[in-house]
């Protein structure tokens, strides 16, 4: 019967350990309260988070990028100059345009938007607070604001070194007011320009309103324009609607609903103006070009003319043949193409270098009308001198006289554009206060930090799991350790009841007393027989009950297992062998000495000092007087004359000893007894720290018989079959007063 941990773990060969999944659900379900407490904890935050953070609105405006129409079916280059300025925009270049610096710094100056002026709340409560406040009241302690106290500010001009730092402005009575930072201390009245000079340098401000009573404060800071239009480029949401559509959607968000409105507002209406002045611009360029070239065109044409009546009038009418008259519309046709074409050159010149794309793109055009155009002069060298002078003459007539009513027609376009066109944007929905706010949503929030709480918890469970590898399952104790598990004891609710009685000193009542019929003591009742049963190759009969750490419940398995086995009819003795913390003598009455420590040293003998106690067949032997060294004291040669006398006088001596790894005593009085057992506690006691006592045990060639299980939790589930489909305790049969015990 007496076997090794070798033969032990070899007799099961084919088992593996539980499943991990399984070994997790029951980390879960044995870490609930924690993981409870960790979802409240977050839960309540969340809820905090949801009603108490200061809510945040959305509000947005629609623009839209107008398209002209295709000037490649004009008359002429330049027969509708307007529509150059009307040149198909993408979307996607305007979505820059709106929100680049030219555009945004311009609502920044205007709206004074790197001045911050608000009331002083309290700490996290006090803008809610506020909120939900509709009279005005009296400003609490520290001067903070509790209402709808409101201040505008129209100027803040402070040396640079001072940007984003807070001044506190306080109200007092009358128009007064005082303005603090550090050793900065001024004073001015609302309406009233405020300068001083600093030992930072000038400061200047300008308070419009202030609606508070006597004593409110505010905070002021001036901000970095820079900084402020950089913040409100990266707040701006700006994307085409739909792709191709032309239509922008441009969002901004923020705590103060007008504020927003009005800011984006702003930008709509800025960034109309600067399409507006842009076109205007460009159309005030072409307009001086044409006002240059117009004479000189008016010159060239009245000389042409003069030129053709001269020559007619000294050759008469010269009627032209079928195949001058069709090279002179030909001519006519290049001529007057070549000629818009230069001269569109030389607008696109006037704004644009001649590396730029449109100017190239017309020098090909030129160069082509230039071909074409020398084509036809060659044809016409081949007419009759006569009619080649006709043909060039009214060529020149004919071309002259076009490009100058097309000139003068676009001067007059271009006045129009300059005067009142209104750019190739608008705004088709103008920014509205929103009243919902985007966040945060409290059900959303709540429901959200429910989940994150759950997850936290169940992931420090986990965590705790993995870091310290406290025992779960009895049976993975045997294949870890390859030692058997001789009792598998539940946790006591009674147990728990009853300690806490006891630390209140009110009464000393123990588990196999108070129940006979608990789920632990009928576990202990397994552990007696089985115990009975390995005693038979023992030694000697005394049995060590000890355990790797403190609070494990070693006292609790010697003391219980005593008094069951006192009441099968066993005559047995219960050792307090923790010489330095043993406590037994508080459980079965009496005081610590003398006892054990006593008998060792030979101050007294062992009748005199056993003690009968209420538990029926158990004597107990106390732990004694105290000593400075107890390991001394368990290192007498008399020690094993004493376990033989112990041993002969008893069926059973239960020997209650410190724990392994804590102190060397336990190593020492095993070496004594003839069956050493230990006890390991779930959830508390690790399997390397089981594993390290074994080693000390064996250490001094003493071989641990094997493992008590303390504090097994009943889980649902995977552990129900130990006290549900398994369970055989008390049955009461209805109609009878006696309770039948099975």
């Amino acid at each position: 019967m007496n076997r090794d941990s070798t033969s032990f773990e070899k007799s099961y060969p084919d088992e593996d350990p539980p499943a991990r999944f399984a070994s997790y659900l029951d980390t879960i379900y044995d870490n609930r309260k924690l993981i409870g407490v960790i979802t409240a904890i977050v839960l309540a935050f969340g809820v905090a988070y949801a009603f108490l953070a200061q809510p945040v609105y959305s509000t947005d405006m629609l623009v839209q990028v107008e398209q002209s129409a295709d000037t490649a079916t004009s008359r002429n280059a330049l027969g509708d100059v307007s529509s150059m300025f009307d040149v198909k925009t993408a979307a996607l270049s305007e979505t820059q345009v709106i929100g680049s610096r030219s555009v945004v710094s311009q609502v920044v100056d205007k709206m004074h938007l790197y001045i911050e002026a608000s009331p002083r709340y309290v700490p996290v409560i006090g803008r809610w607070i506020a909120e939900h406040s509709d009279a005005m009241s009296t400003p609490g302690p520290f001067g903070y604001a509790w209402s709808k106290e409101r201040i505008e500010v129209s100027q803040f001009d402070v040396p640079r070194e001072l940007y984003g730092r807070t001044f506190v402005l306080t109200k007092c009575p009358g128009r007064a007011f005082d303005l603090s930072y550090r050793d900065i201390k001024l004073s001015g009245a609302i309406g009233d320009v405020l300068q001083a000079t600093t030992i930072h340098g000038p400061v200047k401000l300008l308070v419009d309103s202030i609606d508070a009573e006597t004593g409110a404060t505010f905070v002021l800071r001036r901000l970095s324009p820079v900084i402020t239009t950089e913040k409100l480029r990266k707040e701006l949401t700006i994307e085409e609607t739909d792709k191709g559509s032309n239509v922008i959607s441009v969002s901004l968000t923020g705590t103060d609903p007008q504020k927003i409105s009005a800011i984006l507002g702003a930008i709509g209406a800025e960034y109309v103006s600067q399409n507006m002045r842009r076109k205007s611009a460009e159309a005030e360029r072409s307009l001086q070009f044409l006002q240059l070239q117009l004479p000189d065109l008016k010159e060239r044409l009245d000389a042409s003319e003069t030129r053709l009546n001269t020559y007619r009038a000294a050759h008469g009418t010269v009627n032209l043949g079928e195949e001058a008259t069709s090279l002179l519309q030909r001519s006519i046709s290049a001529q007057t193409k070549l000629t818009d074409l230069e001269k569109k050159r030389q607008e696109l010149l006037s704004r644009f270098t001649e590396d730029h794309p449109a100017v190239r793109s017309v020098d090909a055009q030129i160069q082509v009308a230039q071909r074409e155009a020398d084509d036809v002069g060659r044809a016409t060298r081949l007419l009759p001198p006569l009619e080649q002078d006709v043909l060039r003459l009214q060529r020149d007539v004919t071309v002259g006289a076009g490009l100058y009513a097309t000139l003068s027609s676009t001067l007059e376009e271009l006045k129009l554009v300059k005067a009142g066109k209104a750019g190739n944007v608008r705004l088709i929905d103008s920014p509205a206060v929103p009243e919902d706010r985007v966040r945060p949503r409290p059900l959303r929030i709540i429901a959200a930090s429910l989940v994150l709480g759950l997850f936290v918890g169940i992931m420090t469970s986990l965590a705790r799991l993995l870091m310290f590898d406290a025992i779960d399952d009895p049976h993975e104790v045997e294949l870890r350790t390859g030692l058997p598990v001789y009792a598998s004891v539940p946790y006591s609710r009674l147990e728990e009841k009853l300690a806490r009685r006891r630390r209140a000193g009110t009464e000393s009542v123990i588990l196999a007393q108070e129940s006979k019929a608990d789920h632990a003591i009928e576990s202990l009742r397994g552990l007696r027989a089985t115990l009975e049963f390995a005693m038979l190759n023992a030694r000697n009969r005394m049995v060590l009950i000890s355990g790797p750490t403190p609070g494990v419940g070693m006292s609790f398995i010697a003391l219980n297992l005593a008094a069951i086995m006192g009441a099968a009819g066993k005559r047995v003795l219960l050792v307090d062998a923790d010489m330095r913390r043993g406590l037994l003598h508080r459980h079965v009455g009496g005081e610590r000495g003398p006892g054990l420590s006593d008998l060792i040293q030979g101050a007294s003998c062992a009748d005199d000092l056993i003690r009968s106690t209420a538990l029926a067949g158990v004597d107990f032997l106390p732990v004694g007087s105290v000593v400075s060294n107890p390991s001394d004291v368990l290192s007498t040669h008399n020690l094993q004359a004493l376990a033989s006398q112990l041993s002969a006088a008893y069926d059973v001596v239960l020997l209650d000893a410190p724990p392994v790894l804590s102190v060397p005593d336990a190593s020492q009085l095993a070496s004594l007894s003839g069956t050493t057992l230990l006890v390991a506690r779930q959830g508390m006691t690790g399997l390397g720290e089981l594993r390290e006592s074994i080693r000390r045990f064996a250490k001094l060639g003493v071989t641990v018989r094997g493992v008590i299980v303390n504090g097994q939790r009943l889980r649902p589930g995977r552990y129900s079959y130990d006290y549900g489909r398994y369970r055989y305790s008390n049955y009461t049969y209805k109609g009878h007063e006696t309770e039948v015990v099975r």
